[in-house]
């Protein structure tokens, strides 16, 4: 898939494949079913909506069926044109937080010269953004013609009862100890859309190890108070 010198790649997380995820559920088959997908797709939503983790399990859904295949954040872009790296024989190559290239006059331009290779060689190219492919921050003309050209992929961030069930599995995954009582106080006092709970996951997280205390019910009342 690629030549030697090529720069750091991102890794394929076992936690972060599709029965993991919450919601959205005619994105994730959409993703599953790759092989009906068009050559290329465009995956966009706010922070915190998902994208890193469903670009991952497509990744790695691809690897364990055998393709070959890579996953980059697009910030490697800004300085090097994987276009004169990535070999033809891949069958796909992904990139995450695509955003980081709008406006950037040589990211864009690798971003285009990928674009065009893919196309040529016949690779899926399956990328992730926080901003729309009609968004004008992309100053490229030809790039952005390209950008609306395959199929766009929406997230919205999670809300509610599916947001509370995926900050608990966090709570889940970062090993941190809770209880039931925790959660339905966080429901009726505090915001719950993913983003708000989200940030408020990275502070309890922070401040409770640095006050060495357990993330009870009045715990959670300060730190919400705190702000």
């Amino acid at each position: 898939m690629i030549k030697p010198q090529l720069p750091l790649q991102l890794k394929t997380s076992e936690s972060a494949g599709f029965s993991e995820f919450i919601g959205h559920k005619n994105v994730v088959n959409n993703l599953r079913n790759y092989a009906d997908l068009p050559a290329f797709c465009y995956l966009w939503g706010a922070a915190c909506s998902g994208k890193s983790h469903l670009l991952s399990a497509y990744s790695q859904n691809r690897l364990h069926n055998g393709d070959s295949g890579v996953l980059f954040s697009a910030a490697v872009l800004k300085e090097t044109d994987l276009s004169e790296l990535l070999q033809p024989q891949g069958s796909f190559v992904a990139f995450d937080d695509l955003q980081l290239l709008a406006g950037h006059a040589v990211g864009e331009r690798h971003l285009f010269n990928v674009f065009n290779l893919c196309r040529a060689q016949h690779i899926s190219l399956m990328v992730a953004s926080r901003i729309a492919p009609r968004h004008s921050d992309w100053q490229l003309p030809d790039l952005r013609s390209r950008l609306q050209s395959g199929l766009t992929l929406e997230l919205s961030v999670l809300k509610g009862e599916q947001a509370m069930t995926l900050l608990k599995r966090q709570f889940e995954i970062q090993g941190i100890p809770s209880d039931e009582s925790v959660f339905h106080y966080i429901a009726s006092h505090h915001a719950t859309d993913f983003a708000s709970l989200n940030e408020l996951l990275q502070k309890l997280s922070a401040l409770s190890l640095r006050d060495k205390r357990k993330i009870t019910v009045p715990y959670v009342k300060h730190v919400i108070a705190e702000k």
